[in-house]
């Protein structure tokens, strides 16, 4: 189980990291059921399966937002000085 937390952290901040739209709902979906199959397929019992996934889920859920979290607090350090706008009192 552990290790399925693990990559979850990781898969969550590459997610949380790369997309600004809100990819989390169908990630936890396909990998609860890619873990449900998986699992059932081993012949683990519905309280293990159970627990599995709500761990994946949670797991995934603080990778995303640690990994948004990261890349928007490290584009504020580089970001430059907002040009100057072209409005009405720049023109004269």
């Amino acid at each position: 189980m552990s290790t399925v937390i693990a990559f979850a952290l990781l898969i969550g901040s590459l997610l949380g990291g790369r997309f600004r739209i809100f990819i989390l709902p169908p990630a936890v979906v396909l990998g609860a059921t890619v873990l449900g199959l998986v699992s059932a397929w081993q012949g683990h019992g519905s309280a293990h399966i159970l627990g599995l996934i709500l761990a994946f889920s949670t797991a995934l859920q603080l990778g995303y937002f640690s990994g948004a979290l990261l890349i928007r607090t490290r584009a504020t350090d580089y970001r430059e000085p907002a040009a100057p706008s072209f409005d009405s009192r720049s023109f004269g």
